[in-house]
């Protein structure tokens, strides 16, 4: 007598039952059972204070854009990260947006490192070939820029940096935009 067409019957008998015992454990271990509460008299306590009294703090909008300016500024090793407050500040009072100024200078300088010597103008602005707008402080130079732009693109419709191209640096359209994209690259990453 051939024992292996006895131990092959064996062999698969041994897995189907196997399979059939695993499937039935699987079916009844995965159904959730619901057993009836008992009732017991006992308080739920939560591990909180009282609410004897709230503390509120908040952070003012114009410190955080501030911060986000500098630590902006810090990451790119600029020199212009001790005038955060200001570029905020003349954004408020221009109605800018406070990233536009911070990101023209990056753009254009390098956020200052790269600046016509004692010009203090890290915006490129009024710089045509030979002829150099210079300013006598950081401070001066974000104030008159920011002036600039609100008075002669904003409030005339150049409202973002691909509409402010256009007149800022003329130049940089016909090349397909690559002072708007730059522009709009540092506005998000101060976000």
């Amino acid at each position: 007598m051939d024992i292996k067409p006895l131990l092959v019957v064996f062999w698969f008998g041994a897995t189907f039952t196997s399979l059939i015992f695993s499937g039935v454990l699987l079916i009844y271990t995965s159904t959730p059972k619901y057993t009836e509460p008992l009732s017991q008299n006992f308080t739920l306590y939560a591990a909180l204070p009282e609410n004897s009294g709230f503390s509120e703090s908040s952070i003012d909008k114009a410190d955080a854009r501030a911060k986000i300016v500098e630590n902006f500024f810090n990451d790119n090793k600029s020199v212009l990260a001790p005038y955060a407050q200001t570029f905020v500040d003349v954004a408020d009072k221009y109605k800018l947006d406070f990233r536009l100024l911070p990101a023209i200078s990056m753009q254009e300088s390098n956020g200052g490192r790269r600046v016509i010597k004692n010009s203090h103008n890290p915006f490129g602005f009024g710089i045509y070939g030979s002829k150099a707008l210079k300013f006598s402080s950081w401070e001066e130079g974000i104030e008159i820029v920011g002036q600039s732009l609100r008075e002669n693109y904003l409030d005339q419709g150049l409202t973002t940096p691909d509409k402010i191209m256009a007149k800022y640096t003329p130049p940089s359209v016909a090349l397909g935009g690559p002072w708007a994209k730059g522009v709009n690259t540092f506005m998000e990453e101060l976000r």
